[in-house]
């Protein structure tokens, strides 16, 4: 093998190499996130660490956590609609900082809206949930 060939096929391998040290960091990473998430972003305790509910009781449960998710998602949703009104208040023309606080208050509004679209959806499950208690 020339050095040409054998140059190739190290700078080939440190690149593999690397690609996968990566690959490992983002998985170790994302796991490191997940477990840091905030408790209403985590799945009900009631399907996340044991069975699926099945009895009428569990259901019910079941529902009272979604319901309990909705009011800490619209709570959260609610702060972030006022932190938005405050950012979007101090970006007057001119201000040196305007552009900040223009951002920052797009942020929060993000935030509240995607808060208040989870809030509806823990609202909807809990409703099935509710549904499924009658039947179970």
């Amino acid at each position: 093998m020339n050095h040409s060939n054998q140059t190739s096929r190290t700078v080939s391998l440190i690149a593999a190499l690397v690609v996968g040290a990566l690959g490992l960091a983002s998985l170790a990473s994302a796991g490191a996130a997940e477990s840091q998430m905030s408790p209403q972003m985590k799945m009900p305790a009631a399907h996340a660490d044991g069975p699926m509910p099945g009895s009428a009781v569990e259901y019910s449960a079941a529902a009272a956590k979604y319901d309990q998710e909705a009011v800490e998602l619209d709570a959260m949703a609610s702060q972030h609609e006022h932190m938005a009104k405050l950012y979007s208040a101090r970006a007057s023309s001119g201000s040196k900082q305007e552009a900040t606080f223009r951002s920052l208050a797009q942020h929060c509004e993000r935030l509240a809206k995607s808060n208040r679209q989870s809030a509806a959806e823990a609202r909807a499950t809990a409703k099935v949930h509710r549904d499924m208690a009658k039947v179970a």
